[in-house]
């Protein structure tokens, strides 16, 4: 479990990297400036609404998935049976977003940047379902 619950705090840390891209992005501009090459007959004023509902987005899919990955590290160093199945859900549900990130018209740096916290997750659950479910069953 020790391999999984340092994945899983390095997802976390992935994600505050991801949450650090976007506020670099905006302060850029680019997310709007992004938005305003892909649909250029917009008003001003739809452009500042999805700025604010994608960075929106993107802001709460991060802090729940932080919050996410701090809860998995914790239950993993307490040895949960149950995190197996968790940790595959929550990583099957950032990978289905991530596939939809993919879809919208976000700057392509943001997204991929969101992605890393998806690798993360991916070595988490290897590492859950390579070694034994819990502690008891390595002292058994």
């Amino acid at each position: 479990m020790r391999k999984a619950t340092i994945a899983m705090y390095a997802g976390a840390a992935l994600t505050l990297v991801a949450v650090l891209a976007l506020v670099v992005d905006q302060s850029g501009g680019g997310l709007a400036r992004h938005l305003h090459d892909t649909y250029p007959g917009r008003a001003p004023d739809w452009l500042d609404m999805a700025t604010a509902s994608i960075a929106g987005y993107l802001y709460t899919l991060y802090g729940a998935g932080f919050v996410l990955w701090l809860w998995m590290a914790r239950k993993a160093g307490k040895g949960t049976r149950s995190l197996r199945i968790a940790a595959t859900a929550a990583f099957v549900v950032g990978s289905v977003l991530l596939v939809y990130n993919f879809t919208q018209p976000h700057p392509l740096v943001v997204t991929a940047t969101g992605a890393l916290p998806c690798l993360s997750g991916l070595a988490a659950v290897a590492f859950l379902w390579a070694g034994r479910s819990t502690r008891k069953s390595a002292t058994a």
